[in-house]
């Protein structure tokens, strides 16, 4: 924001942001504060263990918030993937 506030031009990823509803916020900064735990490679997700102790530490307890939780993070995992696949370059045809 403080660069489009400098130049006067909104920069592509921030116009182009998705709008988070309140009541996802924090599922949404669930999701990227995890997102270094994920391995790389075309397929990856966030461990669970690594969503279990986010969701103790904050205090998400019984199995049906629980596993809202881990299923919200899914479908965001699953989103991002297919993103960062589209950007992959096709190989090369032979």
């Amino acid at each position: 924001m403080d660069l489009a506030e400098e130049t006067g031009e909104i920069p592509k990823a921030l116009a182009e942001r998705p709008a988070v509803h309140p009541h996802l916020e924090f599922e949404w900064r669930a999701f990227w504060a995890l997102l270094s735990d994920r391995p790389s490679g075309p397929h990856s997700a966030v461990p669970f263990s690594s969503i279990d102790r986010y969701a103790a530490r904050y205090g998400i307890d019984g199995a049906d918030d629980f596993d809202r939780f881990r299923d919200l993070l899914a479908a965001m995992n699953a989103a991002l993937n297919d993103v960062l696949a589209e950007r992959q370059p096709s190989p090369p045809r032979s």
